[in-house]
Protein backbone atom coordinates (compact mmCIF):
# COMPACT_ATOMS: atom_id res chain seq x y z
CA UNK A 1 0.00 0.00 0.00
CA UNK A 2 1.39 3.41 -1.05
CA UNK A 3 2.23 5.87 1.72
CA UNK A 4 3.21 8.67 -0.64
CA UNK A 5 2.20 12.02 0.84
CA UNK A 6 -0.31 14.07 -1.10
CA UNK A 7 1.12 17.27 -2.53
CA UNK A 8 -1.04 20.25 -1.63
CA UNK A 9 -0.52 23.53 -3.46
CA UNK A 10 -2.15 26.95 -3.34
CA UNK A 11 -3.68 28.88 -6.22
CA UNK A 12 -3.75 32.64 -5.55
CA UNK A 13 -5.72 35.29 -7.41
CA UNK A 14 -6.37 38.80 -6.15
CA UNK A 15 -9.70 38.75 -7.98
CA UNK A 16 -12.86 36.99 -6.88
CA UNK A 17 -13.29 33.27 -7.38
CA UNK A 18 -15.50 31.92 -8.72
CA UNK A 19 -16.56 34.56 -11.21
CA UNK A 20 -17.67 34.67 -14.83
CA UNK A 21 -14.64 34.65 -17.11
CA UNK A 22 -11.75 32.70 -18.56
CA UNK A 23 -9.47 32.93 -15.52
CA UNK A 24 -12.13 31.39 -13.29
CA UNK A 25 -12.67 28.60 -15.82
CA UNK A 26 -8.90 28.02 -15.87
CA UNK A 27 -8.87 27.67 -12.07
CA UNK A 28 -11.87 25.32 -12.22
CA UNK A 29 -9.89 23.14 -14.62
CA UNK A 30 -6.85 23.06 -12.33
CA UNK A 31 -9.03 22.01 -9.40
CA UNK A 32 -10.65 19.28 -11.47
CA UNK A 33 -7.61 17.80 -13.22
CA UNK A 34 -4.57 18.16 -10.95
CA UNK A 35 -5.81 15.60 -8.37
CA UNK A 36 -5.49 13.01 -11.17
CA UNK A 37 -1.76 13.81 -11.08
CA UNK A 38 -1.50 13.48 -7.29
CA UNK A 39 -1.61 17.26 -6.71
CA UNK A 40 -4.37 18.81 -4.62
CA UNK A 41 -4.87 22.55 -5.10
CA UNK A 42 -6.83 24.99 -2.97
CA UNK A 43 -7.72 28.57 -3.85
CA UNK A 44 -7.09 31.84 -2.03
CA UNK A 45 -9.00 34.69 -3.66
CA UNK A 46 -10.63 38.00 -2.82
CA UNK A 47 -13.82 36.04 -2.09
CA UNK A 48 -12.11 34.80 1.11
CA UNK A 49 -12.38 38.22 2.76
CA UNK A 50 -15.52 39.93 4.03
CA UNK A 51 -17.71 42.09 1.74
CA UNK A 52 -16.78 45.14 3.84
CA UNK A 53 -13.06 44.55 3.30
CA UNK A 54 -13.71 43.99 -0.40
CA UNK A 55 -15.43 47.39 -0.61
CA UNK A 56 -12.51 49.02 1.21
CA UNK A 57 -10.06 47.42 -1.23
CA UNK A 58 -12.09 48.52 -4.26
CA UNK A 59 -12.52 52.13 -3.07
CA UNK A 60 -9.26 53.54 -4.57
CA UNK A 61 -10.48 52.38 -7.99
CA UNK A 62 -13.04 55.20 -7.89
CA UNK A 63 -10.17 57.64 -8.41
CA UNK A 64 -8.24 55.29 -10.72
CA UNK A 65 -5.61 54.30 -8.19
CA UNK A 66 -5.30 50.62 -9.07
CA UNK A 67 -1.95 50.20 -7.33
CA UNK A 68 -3.51 51.16 -3.98
CA UNK A 69 -6.52 48.93 -4.76
CA UNK A 70 -4.23 45.92 -5.26
CA UNK A 71 -2.07 46.81 -2.24
CA UNK A 72 -5.17 46.73 -0.03
CA UNK A 73 -6.25 43.41 -1.52
CA UNK A 74 -2.82 41.94 -0.80
CA UNK A 75 -2.92 43.29 2.76
CA UNK A 76 -6.21 41.53 3.50
CA UNK A 77 -5.28 38.33 1.64
CA UNK A 78 -1.92 38.11 3.42
CA UNK A 79 -3.75 37.75 6.73
CA UNK A 80 -5.79 34.85 5.31
CA UNK A 81 -2.65 33.31 3.82
CA UNK A 82 -0.69 33.37 7.07
CA UNK A 83 -3.65 32.09 9.07
CA UNK A 84 -4.76 29.19 6.87
CA UNK A 85 -2.03 28.20 4.43
CA UNK A 86 1.37 27.54 6.05
CA UNK A 87 4.28 27.00 3.70
CA UNK A 88 5.00 23.62 5.28
CA UNK A 89 1.64 22.36 3.98
CA UNK A 90 1.44 24.38 0.74
CA UNK A 91 5.01 24.56 -0.54
CA UNK A 92 4.25 25.70 -4.11
CA UNK A 93 2.00 28.55 -5.28
CA UNK A 94 0.28 29.06 -8.64
CA UNK A 95 -0.07 32.82 -9.18
CA UNK A 96 -2.94 33.77 -11.51
CA UNK A 97 -2.39 37.54 -11.78
CA UNK A 98 0.82 39.54 -11.56
CA UNK A 99 -0.11 41.75 -8.54
CA UNK A 100 -0.59 38.55 -6.51
CA UNK A 101 3.02 37.40 -6.86
CA UNK A 102 4.06 39.34 -3.74
CA UNK A 103 1.80 37.04 -1.71
CA UNK A 104 4.02 34.07 -2.57
CA UNK A 105 6.52 35.54 -0.09
CA UNK A 106 9.36 33.00 0.19
CA UNK A 107 7.55 30.15 -1.54
CA UNK A 108 8.52 29.09 -5.05
CA UNK A 109 5.78 29.95 -7.51
CA UNK A 110 4.60 29.50 -11.08
CA UNK A 111 3.14 32.59 -12.73
CA UNK A 112 0.31 31.99 -15.22
CA UNK A 113 -0.08 34.92 -17.59
CA UNK A 114 -3.64 35.06 -18.94
CA UNK A 115 -3.07 38.52 -20.39
CA UNK A 116 -1.21 41.69 -19.48
CA UNK A 117 -3.13 43.32 -16.60
CA UNK A 118 -1.78 46.81 -17.28
CA UNK A 119 -2.82 46.66 -20.94
CA UNK A 120 -6.20 45.14 -20.08
CA UNK A 121 -7.02 48.06 -17.77
CA UNK A 122 -6.04 50.54 -20.47
CA UNK A 123 -8.28 48.69 -22.92
CA UNK A 124 -11.14 48.88 -20.42
CA UNK A 125 -10.45 52.63 -20.03
CA UNK A 126 -9.95 52.17 -16.28
CA UNK A 127 -6.55 53.88 -16.56
CA UNK A 128 -4.33 55.37 -19.26
CA UNK A 129 -0.69 54.59 -19.95
CA UNK A 130 0.16 57.95 -18.39
CA UNK A 131 -1.43 56.86 -15.10
CA UNK A 132 1.09 55.91 -12.40
CA UNK A 133 -0.79 52.65 -11.83
CA UNK A 134 0.11 51.53 -15.35
CA UNK A 135 3.86 51.67 -14.72
CA UNK A 136 3.45 49.99 -11.32
CA UNK A 137 1.40 47.14 -12.81
CA UNK A 138 3.86 46.75 -15.68
CA UNK A 139 6.78 46.51 -13.24
CA UNK A 140 4.89 43.93 -11.16
CA UNK A 141 4.31 41.87 -14.30
CA UNK A 142 8.04 41.97 -15.12
CA UNK A 143 9.04 41.11 -11.55
CA UNK A 144 6.53 38.27 -11.33
CA UNK A 145 8.03 36.74 -14.47
CA UNK A 146 11.61 37.26 -13.30
CA UNK A 147 11.07 35.77 -9.83
CA UNK A 148 8.84 32.86 -10.87
CA UNK A 149 10.27 29.37 -11.23
CA UNK A 150 8.30 29.09 -14.46
CA UNK A 151 5.93 31.28 -16.45
CA UNK A 152 2.96 29.73 -18.23
CA UNK A 153 1.32 31.75 -21.00
CA UNK A 154 -1.95 30.81 -22.66
CA UNK A 155 -0.59 31.42 -26.16
CA UNK A 156 2.70 31.99 -27.97
CA UNK A 157 2.08 35.73 -28.48
CA UNK A 158 1.98 36.28 -24.72
CA UNK A 159 5.11 34.16 -24.39
CA UNK A 160 6.95 36.43 -26.80
CA UNK A 161 5.62 39.56 -25.09
CA UNK A 162 6.63 38.58 -21.55
CA UNK A 163 10.09 37.49 -22.71
CA UNK A 164 10.62 40.88 -24.37
CA UNK A 165 9.27 42.85 -21.41
CA UNK A 166 10.99 40.98 -18.60
CA UNK A 167 14.16 39.69 -20.25
CA UNK A 168 13.55 36.10 -19.11
CA UNK A 169 14.86 33.26 -21.25
CA UNK A 170 12.77 30.89 -23.33
CA UNK A 171 13.53 27.82 -21.20
CA UNK A 172 11.63 29.44 -18.33
CA UNK A 173 8.42 30.08 -20.30
CA UNK A 174 5.89 27.49 -21.45
CA UNK A 175 3.13 28.41 -23.89
CA UNK A 176 0.27 26.19 -22.73
CA UNK A 177 -3.05 26.96 -24.42
CA UNK A 178 -6.21 26.49 -22.42
CA UNK A 179 -8.06 23.20 -22.50
CA UNK A 180 -11.69 22.15 -22.32
CA UNK A 181 -13.71 19.27 -20.87
CA UNK A 182 -14.85 17.42 -23.99
CA UNK A 183 -17.29 15.31 -21.99
CA UNK A 184 -19.21 18.43 -20.90
CA UNK A 185 -18.77 20.39 -24.12
CA UNK A 186 -19.92 17.94 -26.75
CA UNK A 187 -22.14 17.83 -29.84
CA UNK A 188 -25.78 16.74 -29.83
CA UNK A 189 -28.06 15.18 -32.42
CA UNK A 190 -30.50 17.41 -34.30
CA UNK A 191 -33.49 16.10 -32.34
CA UNK A 192 -31.75 16.97 -29.07
CA UNK A 193 -30.87 20.43 -30.41
CA UNK A 194 -34.55 21.01 -31.18
CA UNK A 195 -35.51 19.91 -27.67
CA UNK A 196 -32.94 22.26 -26.12
CA UNK A 197 -34.23 25.16 -28.21
CA UNK A 198 -37.77 24.43 -27.11
CA UNK A 199 -36.64 24.41 -23.47
CA UNK A 200 -34.81 27.74 -23.93
CA UNK A 201 -37.65 29.33 -25.91
CA UNK A 202 -35.55 29.71 -29.07
CA UNK A 203 -36.95 29.46 -32.61
CA UNK A 204 -36.78 25.91 -33.95
CA UNK A 205 -35.88 26.85 -37.54
CA UNK A 206 -33.54 29.80 -36.89
CA UNK A 207 -29.87 29.72 -37.82
CA UNK A 208 -28.41 30.80 -34.49
CA UNK A 209 -25.00 32.42 -34.19
CA UNK A 210 -23.82 32.52 -30.58
CA UNK A 211 -21.46 35.26 -29.36
CA UNK A 212 -20.10 34.40 -25.90
CA UNK A 213 -18.34 37.64 -25.08
CA UNK A 214 -18.05 40.23 -22.36
CA UNK A 215 -19.34 43.51 -23.79
CA UNK A 216 -16.11 45.51 -23.93
CA UNK A 217 -14.42 47.13 -26.96
CA UNK A 218 -11.70 44.48 -27.42
CA UNK A 219 -14.33 41.78 -27.95
CA UNK A 220 -15.67 43.48 -31.07
CA UNK A 221 -19.33 42.55 -30.54
CA UNK A 222 -20.54 45.54 -32.55
CA UNK A 223 -19.01 43.97 -35.67
CA UNK A 224 -21.16 40.87 -35.16
CA UNK A 225 -24.27 43.07 -35.08
CA UNK A 226 -23.16 45.00 -38.16
CA UNK A 227 -22.48 41.72 -39.98
CA UNK A 228 -26.01 40.53 -39.23
CA UNK A 229 -27.40 43.77 -40.70
CA UNK A 230 -25.61 42.94 -43.97
CA UNK A 231 -26.87 39.35 -44.07
CA UNK A 232 -30.13 39.22 -45.98
CA UNK A 233 -31.27 35.91 -44.52
CA UNK A 234 -34.51 35.86 -42.50
CA UNK A 235 -33.48 32.72 -40.59
CA UNK A 236 -30.25 34.28 -39.24
CA UNK A 237 -30.32 35.18 -35.54
CA UNK A 238 -27.67 36.48 -33.15
CA UNK A 239 -27.58 35.52 -29.47
CA UNK A 240 -25.19 37.55 -27.32
CA UNK A 241 -24.30 35.97 -23.98
CA UNK A 242 -22.36 38.38 -21.81
CA UNK A 243 -22.57 41.77 -20.16
CA UNK A 244 -20.37 44.81 -19.78
CA UNK A 245 -20.04 48.57 -20.21
CA UNK A 246 -20.86 48.50 -23.94
CA UNK A 247 -24.29 46.92 -23.51
CA UNK A 248 -26.32 50.14 -23.85
CA UNK A 249 -24.29 51.20 -26.89
CA UNK A 250 -24.84 47.79 -28.52
CA UNK A 251 -28.56 47.76 -27.74
CA UNK A 252 -28.83 51.21 -29.33
CA UNK A 253 -27.00 49.89 -32.41
CA UNK A 254 -29.44 46.98 -32.69
CA UNK A 255 -32.37 49.38 -32.55
CA UNK A 256 -30.78 51.74 -35.09
CA UNK A 257 -30.26 48.84 -37.53
CA UNK A 258 -33.82 47.51 -36.99
CA UNK A 259 -32.56 44.17 -35.67
CA UNK A 260 -34.52 43.88 -32.42
CA UNK A 261 -36.34 40.77 -33.67
CA UNK A 262 -33.07 39.10 -34.69
CA UNK A 263 -30.74 39.86 -31.76
CA UNK A 264 -31.14 38.54 -28.22
CA UNK A 265 -29.07 39.86 -25.29
CA UNK A 266 -28.89 37.28 -22.51
CA UNK A 267 -26.69 39.28 -20.15
CA UNK A 268 -24.20 37.50 -17.89
CA UNK A 269 -24.50 33.73 -18.12
CA UNK A 270 -23.26 31.27 -15.51
CA UNK A 271 -20.63 28.96 -16.94
CA UNK A 272 -22.80 25.94 -16.11
CA UNK A 273 -25.33 27.16 -18.71
CA UNK A 274 -22.82 27.56 -21.52
CA UNK A 275 -22.79 23.91 -22.75
CA UNK A 276 -26.55 24.00 -23.34
CA UNK A 277 -26.36 27.35 -25.16
CA UNK A 278 -23.67 25.99 -27.46
CA UNK A 279 -25.73 22.88 -28.14
CA UNK A 280 -28.65 25.11 -29.14
CA UNK A 281 -26.55 27.14 -31.61
CA UNK A 282 -25.56 26.53 -35.24
CA UNK A 283 -22.26 28.42 -35.16
CA UNK A 284 -20.10 30.53 -32.86
CA UNK A 285 -18.53 33.91 -33.58
CA UNK A 286 -15.48 35.44 -31.85
CA UNK A 287 -15.09 38.93 -33.42
CA UNK A 288 -12.25 40.17 -31.18
CA UNK A 289 -10.14 43.18 -32.18
CA UNK A 290 -6.72 44.46 -31.08
CA UNK A 291 -7.28 47.20 -28.51
CA UNK A 292 -4.55 49.27 -26.80
CA UNK A 293 -2.05 46.43 -27.10
CA UNK A 294 -4.50 43.74 -25.92
CA UNK A 295 -4.93 40.85 -28.36
CA UNK A 296 -7.19 37.84 -27.83
CA UNK A 297 -5.31 34.86 -26.42
CA UNK A 298 -6.46 31.24 -26.66
CA UNK A 299 -10.17 31.89 -26.23
CA UNK A 300 -11.81 29.41 -23.87
CA UNK A 301 -15.15 30.33 -25.44
CA UNK A 302 -13.86 29.37 -28.88
CA UNK A 303 -12.45 26.11 -27.53
CA UNK A 304 -15.78 25.26 -25.92
CA UNK A 305 -17.60 25.96 -29.19
CA UNK A 306 -15.15 23.76 -31.10
CA UNK A 307 -15.56 20.95 -28.57
CA UNK A 308 -19.33 21.29 -29.08
CA UNK A 309 -18.70 20.72 -32.82
CA UNK A 310 -19.82 24.17 -33.89
CA UNK A 311 -18.29 25.91 -36.89
CA UNK A 312 -16.35 28.89 -35.52
CA UNK A 313 -15.81 32.23 -37.26
CA UNK A 314 -13.12 34.29 -35.55
CA UNK A 315 -10.84 37.26 -36.07
CA UNK A 316 -7.45 36.39 -37.49
CA UNK A 317 -5.47 37.66 -34.50
CA UNK A 318 -3.44 36.36 -31.56
CA UNK A 319 -4.36 33.02 -30.08
CA UNK A 320 -7.41 32.72 -32.34
CA UNK A 321 -5.12 32.31 -35.34
CA UNK A 322 -3.25 29.52 -33.56
CA UNK A 323 -6.50 27.91 -32.47
CA UNK A 324 -8.23 27.74 -35.86
CA UNK A 325 -5.27 27.36 -38.24
CA UNK A 326 -5.00 25.82 -40.70
CA UNK A 327 -8.59 24.70 -41.31
CA UNK A 328 -10.42 24.16 -38.01
CA UNK A 329 -12.55 27.27 -38.48
CA UNK A 330 -12.98 30.40 -40.58
CA UNK A 331 -10.59 33.27 -39.88
CA UNK A 332 -11.60 36.79 -40.94
CA UNK A 333 -9.86 40.17 -40.72
CA UNK A 334 -10.70 42.03 -37.50
CA UNK A 335 -13.20 44.90 -37.65
CA UNK A 336 -14.64 43.59 -40.93
CA UNK A 337 -18.43 43.04 -40.78
CA UNK A 338 -18.60 42.13 -44.47
CA UNK A 339 -16.03 39.35 -44.03
CA UNK A 340 -18.04 38.00 -41.09
CA UNK A 341 -21.22 38.21 -43.15
CA UNK A 342 -19.59 36.37 -46.08
CA UNK A 343 -18.29 33.61 -43.79
CA UNK A 344 -21.67 33.18 -42.11
CA UNK A 345 -23.43 33.13 -45.48
CA UNK A 346 -21.04 30.48 -46.81
CA UNK A 347 -22.08 28.20 -43.94
CA UNK A 348 -25.76 28.91 -44.56
CA UNK A 349 -25.40 28.14 -48.27
CA UNK A 350 -23.38 24.96 -47.90
CA UNK A 351 -24.51 22.55 -45.18
CA UNK A 352 -21.75 20.10 -46.09
CA UNK A 353 -19.15 22.81 -45.55
CA UNK A 354 -20.67 23.65 -42.17
CA UNK A 355 -20.62 19.96 -41.22
CA UNK A 356 -16.98 19.65 -42.30
CA UNK A 357 -15.96 22.61 -40.11
CA UNK A 358 -17.90 21.06 -37.23
CA UNK A 359 -15.96 17.80 -37.54
CA UNK A 360 -12.58 19.54 -37.90
CA UNK A 361 -13.23 21.74 -34.88
CA UNK A 362 -14.08 18.82 -32.61
CA UNK A 363 -11.13 16.77 -33.89
CA UNK A 364 -8.65 19.59 -33.31
CA UNK A 365 -9.76 20.01 -29.70
CA UNK A 366 -9.52 16.27 -29.06
CA UNK A 367 -6.08 16.07 -30.71
CA UNK A 368 -4.32 19.30 -29.70
CA UNK A 369 -6.05 20.45 -26.51
CA UNK A 370 -6.25 17.27 -24.47
CA UNK A 371 -7.09 17.92 -20.79
CA UNK A 372 -4.84 15.03 -19.76
CA UNK A 373 -1.83 16.43 -21.62
CA UNK A 374 -2.53 19.91 -20.21
CA UNK A 375 -2.70 18.62 -16.64
CA UNK A 376 0.49 16.56 -17.01
CA UNK A 377 2.38 19.64 -18.26
CA UNK A 378 1.20 21.66 -15.27
CA UNK A 379 2.03 18.80 -12.88
CA UNK A 380 5.52 18.41 -14.32
CA UNK A 381 6.25 22.13 -13.84
CA UNK A 382 4.89 22.01 -10.28
CA UNK A 383 7.12 19.06 -9.42
CA UNK A 384 10.17 20.74 -10.98
CA UNK A 385 9.39 23.89 -9.00
CA UNK A 386 9.16 21.87 -5.80
CA UNK A 387 12.59 20.38 -6.52
CA UNK A 388 14.04 23.79 -7.36
CA UNK A 389 14.88 22.82 -10.95
CA UNK A 390 14.08 26.04 -12.75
Amino acid sequence: MSTKKKLKILIITIGKYPHIGGKSTHIDTLLRLLPNEGIYPEVLSLSAISPLKQRIAYFPRTFRNLSLDFSLRRYFLKKELNKKYPQSEYPVVLIQDSPAYLLAQNRPFIFTLHGSACDEYVSQKTITKANKSYSILLNEEKEAAQKASFVITVDSNLKKQIMERSGITENKVVALPNTVDTSVFSPVEDKDKRAIRKELGLPKEANICLVLRRLVPKNGVKFAIEALSLLNRPEAMLIIAGDGPERTLLEDLVEKLNLKEKVCFLGSVEHSRVPQLLQAADLSLVPSVPDFGVVEATSIGALEAMASALPVIASDIGGLTELLSPDAGILVPPKDPKAIKDAWESLLNDKELALEYSKRARLKVETDFSPQKWAKTYANLINLTLKGED
